[in-house]
C-alpha cells in the first residue's frame, strides 16, 4: 500500500482507514503490509502521536 508522502495527509488517511474498518494500528500495518515502526518514527517526527486508547494518530 502507497501512503501519502505528507505526514499529516498520511495520518488522516490511516486514522480513516481505522475507523472505517474499525481496527487498531498493529492490525492495519499488518493487513496493509506497512512497517509499524517506521511509520510511529515518520509521523513522530512530525509532531503526530498515535494513542491507542482511542485508535487514532493526534497532532
Amino acid at each position: 500500500m502507497n501512503l501519502p508522502a505528507d505526514p499529516y495527509m498520511k495520518s488522516q488517511y490511516v486514522n480513516m482507514m481505522l475507523k472505517a474498518n474499525n481496527m487498531d494500528l498493529e492490525t492495519f500495518c499488518t493487513s496493509a503490509n506497512i512497517n509499524m515502526i517506521a511509520l510511529l518514527n515518520d509521523l513522530g517526527r512530525a509532531g503526530i502521536s498515535y494513542d491507542p486508547a482511542i485508535r487514532q494518530f493526534k497532532i
